[in-house]
Parts: structure tokens; sequence; C-alpha cells
């Protein structure tokens, strides 16, 4: 034993070496680096609501306009982070161009503006329409994100005009992104809750395109999300990226929740190149990405605050303030005017911590400061007055001529103003319920390990920060908090307070440590790598549907030609059609359109043809649609039962008389359907069918989930298969399904050496795979002809077993009336029809 341990252990130390350089290489990453890509350059298209780029209307310059790049926005620093074979193009509207020329405008609506290192495509947006989308982007859906009901009585509701108006600013931003898209290897990455809706406008103008979003607001809970208008319908856009950005883990569990309790998903593991990334969520047989990284400042940032940190007006602002708070633990607060912030919370904190523990009193001060205030509006006033009245009273109860336990300040803070409040504070108090990138934290501890007064001794830092702050779960070593428990922040405030050195110095060290290597640029680097690497796990790789092994690539999975199969169709003699019938032929309805009717008899009038319905209904309601088409073959419940061509007798395919399992599913079955509002329980011949498809209930994909799952667990040992389709699930035999009755329809035309030589198969669902699966695992060879032509067709653009796909039912429609106008061929000879 002991020999084979050490013939173990250099093969184990190597692979995790190995691991150690693959997720130091985000740290160490460079353009040099990254520039292993050869061929034509390829593109890094970042879509956001603005960009960094401000319009100057000036006279003296050709086109009367300059343009300046925002070179504060850390989105203008990213090329650093881009592969140096990538070029970095940012697409999104232009803050105050609503007076630009047109001619200009069209100008750079097609060729872009170049900027130094970046490719700019504006966005112009009609005023009307974006005044509509800023108004309930901004006041809307922002306070949702931030766990807010988005409706009081002086805000409009969300109404028609307002989806109108989103739709057509998302469908103006996907315009901009086609024009930009180089190659098949360029990477999108869309930025923020504005453009929720562009991943589903991108996906289906390119199906196979590079998608990455990223949300840099929290993202709420299922009870605060789901009630929003268009809620399914963003998280369904979301689901069309390959790539999934989220600040912290928590937001990215209440997204996986809500694709849980609206669409009945589940998410998964995953492998990826960054350490960020083990997070995945399955939809349509593919694995979407969740990434989970908090972006950081930027290096230029970083470098500001040690700058004037050590610069001489900085020094001589900090000499005051510390002569003037000398003797005190100074506690730190640096706050937007926002509800969500919770300065008032903050204060009621520091209130109880003096309440409960009078040794504090006259040794501690905090000093808030407000950063942002929009004097015009009325609720930052209302809310100004209220936490100076509350600053007023603990001061009045707790201070004295000489001492104040709270200073309040308000003012525009520059990085100079900043430096010298962070150097003063021993610890920095952030109580925010809910916020986005909140980078104080970060300018904070850069801010104190810049501080030139301890050029030798270790540095040292203290924070107390909102359990529900993304950047929380990035600076681990922080003390956190709940703000609405006043008692337990208190608690945690007299904890920091009474820190000893030793720990400050740690906290210190690891969060600096952090900052400096998780910067902006590695974050974009990280999200891009993996992104790269969801995308071709996609394009090229394997990926799962009900645990089967289906390819999706841009080589095997096209577009249906009706041309193409037109002409196989006329150069064969011996043809067979199979075609589902809901949501293929046409929706869901209750009895076929005439166009249905009248196209399956002049095929089925063909000699050369033999056509199929072959679908989960029952053969009453099959019986009652088609009985009337002459030359119809029938296959119903999935096969279960079947009518030939020609034939009125149904002969069934079921050996088996044990019904046990209908015993056991039934009453779960009727207890959902009772639980479940406009849901309906079936009971067919073959098998029990429970849908609620009809049901407006956010919570009905999860119960047919949850419904789906408590049955196989309950019928592992029976000889059924339980399957889940669009808000159904169905309980039937193992081997009743559409793959074993196309088998049983071309085995019998073998039988009668009517071997088939065109074979088109088209079907919407996960119940049509099976057929799908006979025919691209090859197992349909011993029963056509041997150079038989073989058309497989989704309906939709889905990962599926089938060769192509068309888009909706009237693709179908168009490809069917084709092939009955397709006569006069040379090869039309007339054939007896079969009987088995």
């Amino acid at each position: 034993m002991g020999n084979d341990q050490s013939r173990a252990a250099p093969s184990l130390m190597a692979a995790m070496a190995k691991l150690g350089e693959q997720e130091r290489r985000f740290d160490t990453a460079t353009d040099s680096e990254s520039s292993s890509v050869q061929g034509p350059q390829v593109r890094l298209i970042m879509v956001m609501n603005q960009l960094p780029v401000r319009a100057t209307k000036d006279p003296s310059v050709p086109g009367g306009w300059i343009f300046n790049e925002d070179e504060d926005s850390p989105i203008a620093h990213l090329a650093e982070s881009s592969p140096a074979s990538a070029e970095l193009v940012l697409v999104g509207t232009i803050p105050c161009a609503t007076d630009l020329p047109q001619k200009l405008s069209n100008d750079l609506t097609t060729d872009g503006l170049r900027l130094h290192n970046f490719l700019f495509f504006p966005v112009f947006v009609p005023p009307q329409t974006e005044s509509i989308v800023s108004c309930v982007c901004n006041k809307y859906f922002n306070r949702a994100l931030h766990s807010v009901l988005p409706f009081t009585i002086d805000e409009p509701c969300y109404d028609h005009d307002t989806t109108t108006a989103w739709f057509q600013a998302t469908a103006l931003f996907a315009d901009a992104v086609a024009r930009t898209l180089t190659s098949g290897e360029d990477l999108v990455w869309v930025q923020d809750y504005h453009l929720f809706l562009l991943p589903s406008f991108l996906r289906w103008r390119h199906p196979f395109i590079r998608l990455g979003f990223s949300l840099h607001a929290p993202f709420p809970t299922p009870d605060f999300f789901l009630p929003l208008p268009l809620a399914v319908r963003i998280l369904q856009s979301l689901l069309c990226c390959d790539l999934l950005g989220f600040h912290a883990l928590d937001q990215a569990r209440h997204f996986l929740a809500c694709c849980h309790r609206a669409l009945g998903l589940r998410q998964c593991t995953r492998r990826s190149p960054s350490p960020d990334g083990f997070l995945g969520i399955n939809h349509l047989g593919r694995t979407i990405g969740i990434h989970v990284l908090f972006p950081g400042m930027a290096r230029f940032q970083m470098s500001n605050f040690y700058s004037a940190a050590q610069s001489t007006p900085v020094q001589e602002d900090l000499s005051r303030l510390r002569d003037r708070f000398c003797g005190n633990v100074v506690l730190l607060g640096m706050d937007d005017l926002d509800v969500f912030n919770s300065i008032n919370l903050k204060l009621l904190a520091v209130e109880r911590l003096l309440q409960r523990h009078a040794h504090y009193r006259g040794r501690i001060v905090l000093v808030q400061v407000i950063t942002g205030m929009n004097p015009e509006d009325e609720r930052s006033t209302l809310l100004h007055q209220d936490i100076r009245a509350t600053c007023a009273r603990i001061n009045s109860k707790f201070g004295s001529d000489l001492y104040k336990p709270i200073v309040l300040k308000r003012r525009a803070v520059s990085s100079e103003v900043k430096a010298a409040h962070y150097m003063l504070a021993d610890c920095l108090v952030i109580t925010a319920m809910r916020c986005g990138v909140n980078l104080i934290p970060y300018e904070y501890v850069v801010s104190r390990q810049a501080d030139p007064s301890t050029p030798s001794a270790p540095k040292k830092s203290r924070l107390v920060l909102s359990e529900f702050m993304g950047c929380s779960q990035a600076l681990s070593r922080a003390a956190t908090v709940n703000p609405l428990n006043i008692d337990d922040t208190a608690e945690t405030l007299a904890k920091a307070i009474d820190m000893n050195e030793e720990e400050q110095q740690e906290q210190h060290e690891k969060h600096h440590t952090y900052i400096k290597s998780h910067d902006v640029a590695y974050w974009s680097r990280s999200f891009t790598e993996d992104l790269r690497s969801c995308s071709e796990d996609r394009l090229n790789n394997s990926v799962r549907m009900d645990g089967s092994i289906v390819t999706v690539s841009k080589e095997n999975f096209t577009e249906l030609q009706k041309q193409r199969v037109t002409t196989a169709y006329l150069n064969t003699a011996t043809r067979v059609l199979l075609l589902d019938y809901d949501g293929t032929l046409e929706s869901v309805l209750d009895t076929p359109k005439t166009w249905v009717i009248e196209t399956l008899n002049a095929l089925c009038a063909m000699p050369e043809n033999t056509v199929f319905i072959v679908s989960g209904r029952t053969k009453k309601d099959l019986q009652a649609y088609f009985g009337a088409c002459r030359g119809l073959g029938i296959a119903a419940e999935h096969g279960y039962y079947i009518r030939w061509p020609g034939q009125n007798e149904w002969i069934t395919t079921d050996d088996g008389d044990d019904l046990e399992w209908v015993r056991v599913a039934r009453p779960v079955m009727k207890w959902y359907t009772q639980a479940t509002k406009h849901s309906r329980m079936e009971i067919k011949d073959s098998a029990l069918v429970w849908q609620c498809r009809h049901s407006d209930s956010i919570y009905a994909s999860e119960q047919t989930k949850e419904m789906a799952d408590h049955l196989k667990e309950l019928l592992m040992n029976e000889p059924v298969a339980v399957k889940t389709g669009h808000r159904s699930v169905e309980v039937h035999p193992k081997g009743v399904n559409k793959g074993s009755s196309a088998k049983k329809i071309l085995s019998a035309m073998a039988d009668h050496q009517q071997r088939a030589d065109f074979v088109l198969c088209v079907g919407d669902d996960s119940s049509d795979e099976e057929m799908f699966e006979l025919f691209a695992s090859k197992k349909h060879k011993d029963v056509v002809a041997s150079r038989a032509t073989v058309f497989t067709c989704k309906v939709a653009r889905k990962p599926s077993r089938a060769r192509y796909y068309l888009e909706n039912a009237e693709g179908v429609k168009g490809l069917l009336v084709a092939l009955k106008n397709a006569v006069g061929s040379e090869f039309h000879r007339a054939h007896g029809r079969y009987l088995p």
C-alpha cells in the first residue's frame, strides 16, 4: 500500500498544481498572454443603456459637434482586460444627443464613432420612447429589483404603452448590435436591467450568437419579481443567454428560485474555466451558465485614491479632521441619499449602542456624509428632513456642548474629500438594505492602505456592512448585519469598536489583497472567458436532454429548406410522412383548420405516399378530427393505438395488464388538479395526463415539475415512464412512445416490400424526440431503403435530436402545401397501398 501511495502522490500533486495554475491565470493574465487566438480580429461587443461618451455642440468643428470619452467610467478602462486579438465595441445611447443633426446621427448609426481605443455605435431612441422606458426602468423595475413593490399613489401604472415603448427601444438596440457583428466568434455582453428583453431579440435574429448578460442591480426574491408585468418574459429572455452574471450568490439564487417557480427549471453544477462559474440552469436542453463575481474597482480608480491620499491638500484636510475628532473612535457612513441605503436604520443602531453601552458615550462619533441629493425631488427632501430630525434627537439625548455623537454632512464629494474621511475613520459602516455596485468599502480599504502618516506601521481597517450588499460576500472578513435588526447591528458595532489591532490588521490585509487582485479587469476577463466556454459548449459540444445526448451545432441543426425537401420528394418513389398535430400542424385547437384537412387529403391521394398523424391525443379525438381523411394513418396516444391507412380497425400495441401504477398515480394527479386553478386530469386508455396549460398561475410550471418528481419517486419500480411537457405531466407504460410507433410503421412497410426511400418527420415537443432519436441513432437503417433520404424537423429553434428546424407552424404549412403542389414528376408511379 505504501508503494501505491508513493506512486499516486506525484500525479495528485501535479493535478493540484495544474488546478492552482488555472485559477491564478486570471490574476496574472496579460494582453500578450491572451493573444494566442489567431486569424481575423474578433469583437467583444458590450451593450449598455448609456455610453461613456459626452456630446458637446461646437460650431467650429466639422459637423458642429465634438464627442469626448468619459474617462471616469470603469467601462472605458476594460480594454486592458480584453484579449489583444479582440476589438472592444460599445453599443448604447449617448446622453443629451437628441439635438444632433439627422445626417450626423445617420452617419454615426452606420459607421460608428471611434475615440481612442474604442469603437462606439450609438443607439438613437426617439425622445418620447426613451422617456417612457427611462421612467419605467428607473422608477418601476429599479424599485422591484430592490425588493420594493413598484406601485404608489403618485406613480403611473405599467400599461400597454409602456410595453410597446420598451419593445421599440429594445428593437433599436438589437438593430445596432446586428450592425456590429463581424463573425461567429464575436462575444456580445449585455449590461443591466434596462436591456432585460434584448437577449431574446438577439437570439431570435442570430440563433448562434455568443451572448452574455450581467445585472448590476440586486435580483429580488420570487415574491417581489414574479408579480411584475412581463416577469416570465424577462426570465425567458435572460435564459436566451449563454452566461448570466450576478454580483452575489444570494442574488443568483433568487434568480434560480424565480426560474424554478415560474418555469419549473432546476439549477445544476457545471465545469467552468473561471472559479466564479460553478452554477448553471438547464433550459430547452442546454445549460445556461451562472457567473457570480462582484466587479470591484478599476485600476485607475485605485491610482486616484492612492494619489489623493498622499496629496498635500488631503493631508491638510485630514489633519484638521483629526484635530476635531481627537480622542474619539470615528465611525464613518458614506451614502447617497436614497431610501435603499437605510441611513436612518444606521442612526437608530448607533442610538441603541449608546443606550446599552454607556461607556461609549463621549467616546464614539458617527460621521455621516450624504454624497448625493436631488433638491428637486420631494422624496429626497423629506428623507433628508427625517434624517436631520433623528440626528438632532440623538444628539440632544446623548450629546453636549462639546460632544455630538452624530455629525451629519451633506456635500458633493470628490476623491480628495473621500480619501480624507476614509483615512480619518476607524470603521466604515454601510447599512444599505439593497444596493447594486457600491464601491465605498473598496475605496475605504484602498485609502487606508495609501495613508502616508503610517509608512512603516501595519495598515488597519474595520468594516461593518449590510449582509444584503453585493460586496459583503467578496469582503469576507467584514462584519455583516441585517440593518432591520437594530439590536444585533448595535452589538456588531460594539464588537467592531473593541476589535484588537491584530484583527484589524488581518482584516485589512485580506481585503486589500482581494481588492487588488479582483479588479474590474479581472471581472471582465473572468466573465468573457466563461462566456466563450459556455458558447463553445452550446455550439460544438453535446448537451443533455431527457437523459440523452443531443448535439446542437451550426453544422448539424439548420433551417429546413422547402426546395431541398421538394426535390428529394419528387425524386423518390416510396415516401413516409410522420406528422405531429398539436403545435406542429397548428396551435392547440379543438378541431383542425380547413387547410390541414385539404392538404392531408391531397397528400394521401398520391399512391407514393404513406401519411401518418402521430399524436398524444386519444383515438376518439383523432377519429373525430381526421376520420374523413381517406388513406390517412393515425397513431394515437403516442402509438398505443394505431389505425393503418385504408382500415377502420384500431390495433393496440400494449401487452401488459399490470395497472397497479394507475392506483398510485391517479390520487396524486387528482390532488394537484384540485390545488391548481384551470388544470385538469385526463384518463386515456394508455396513460394518465395532467395539464394546466390554461392556468395563469405563476406557480403552474413549478407545480408541474413538483408533481413529476413526486410521481417519479412513487413509480420508481413500476413499468411506466413519467414525462413532462409544457405545463403537463403524463404517465404511460414504458415502450409506448412515438419512436417505437415510427419504427413499427416503417417495419410494416418493409415487410410488405415497400421500404421507404423518403421520410419526413416533423414535431414540436419532447414527445417527438423519440422519433428524431430513431433516425439520429441509425436504428431505422434496417427498415428503410439503403439510400433513403430522411428529414427530421423540429418546430421552433430549440435544441433537439432533429436535423432541421422550422420557425413555427406556418413554416410547416408552407412546406406541406409545397409538397401537395409538387406534381408532374417523371418518378410518379402508382403503388398499391399496403395492408399490414
